[in-house]
């Protein structure tokens, strides 16, 4: 479950989502990527180290650069996790478990109330 969360989060910058779908389309270096997005090296270089931490992105040396390509497996897996296709864990399973009681602090006086006792 944390490897999934620590996927999600990567991608929840708005830079390293543009770098992501950049990467997504071709093989493209540091260097195109941020003159593209007009971002510094070292910034994109920065971004590019959380996603490949995330096992989202893979770098092939090619002679002087580096170009980034998806870890095609690693979206598949996060795309059935989003379907509902994978094995709900237990961690999970207690979480969507609604048979307990209400864990807040609310009333039926509260308009918001959860309806939970």
């Amino acid at each position: 479950m944390k490897d999934m969360v620590a996927k999600f989060k990567a991608l929840g910058d708005e830079t390293r989502f543009k770098i992501f779908i950049l990467i997504s389309k071709k093989k493209i270096c540091s260097k195109c990527i941020a003159k593209r997005l007009n971002i510094s090296e070292s910034a994109v270089s920065q971004h590019l180290k959380i996603l490949k931490n995330a096992n989202l992105i893979h770098g092939e040396k090619i002679s002087y650069f580096t170009l980034y390509t998806i870890q095609e497996t690693e979206l598949k897996q996060m795309s059935e996790f989003l379907l509902g296709n994978l094995q709900i864990s237990d961690e999970m399973r207690a979480i969507l478990d609604i048979s307990g009681n209400c864990k807040h602090i609310c009333s039926g006086k509260n308009k918001y109330y959860c309806g939970d006792k």
